[in-house]
């Protein structure tokens, strides 16, 4: 899967607009909204089964707005450590050229 020429450290949390268990539709970031015309995704990444820290799951997805610019954002489950699920966290992790 391609990766981002250009990622943030660390990653930056967005609010996100998505349905469960999909892309986002629209997500603001740095005050700017973007609204969603293609994405890809998710790839799941999820610490080693081994680990026993609080790492959570991520789902990436690379998604393009309706400018033309890229971006590679994540949801982050929090699964079982959050009370009744509750809400996905999302960040943006990444831009593409």
């Amino acid at each position: 899967c391609p990766r981002p020429t250009r990622l943030l450290r660390p990653p930056e949390p967005v609010e996100a607009v998505a349905e469960a268990g999909g892309p986002p539709a629209l997500f603001r970031w740095r005050r700017a909204v973007h609204r969603i015309v293609r994405a890809e995704g998710p790839e799941r990444i999820a610490p080693e089964w081994w680990c026993d820290d609080a790492a959570m799951t991520r789902d990436y997805y690379r998604v393009e707005d309706s400018d033309g610019r890229r971006y590679w954002l994540y949801r982050e489950d929090a699964g079982d450590a959050v009370p009744f699920g509750g809400p996905p966290t999302w960040f943006l992790h990444g831009v593409f050229g």
